[in-house]
């Protein structure tokens, strides 16, 4: 069985881009997948056979604005489950810098956007299923 480390490296962060790329875009909160201009630093939080937990930046290529981002990898079966945190609530840059460089659990930071969905390890790479992407305020809504 393949790490879910081993599908996402946070370096080279290729996959990783475009895995994030992909959950924000099929959340809506881009409008294509090209909007990334990169993820420019990541830092893995947790790792185990079933978990990850990482964050790092990624550059939005229109305004060249950096944005940082929490994301969680739990392995379920087959499939894998995700939570994407987007784009730091902070009242300075500084404070929003500083969140992703020092947090341990996405819990402790504001996020503007949080989103829930499913992937599949297809071709050796862990793809986003389509229309599967809900944000974690319409699952909370529901419970």
């Amino acid at each position: 069985m393949v790490s879910l480390l081993t599908l996402l490296p946070p370096e080279p962060a290729h996959a990783l881009d475009r895995f994030v790329s992909c959950c924000l875009t099929d959340g809506g909160v881009w409008d294509d997948l090209r909007t990334s201009d990169g993820v420019v630093s990541a830092r893995v939080v947790e790792r185990s056979a079933e978990r990850v937990q990482m964050c790092g930046r990624i550059y939005e290529i229109d305004d060249q604005s950096l944005h940082g981002f929490w994301l969680e990898l739990d392995r379920s079966g087959d499939g894998v489950t995700w939570r994407l945190h987007f784009d730091v609530v902070a009242s300075s840059l500084r404070r929003a810098r500083n969140a992703i460089d020092s947090c341990d659990r996405a819990e402790d930071t504001e996020w503007r956007v949080s989103l829930t969905g499913h992937a599949e390890i297809r071709d050796g790479a862990l793809v986003v299923i389509s229309g599967s992407t809900r944000s974690l305020a319409e699952t909370d809504d529901a419970s």
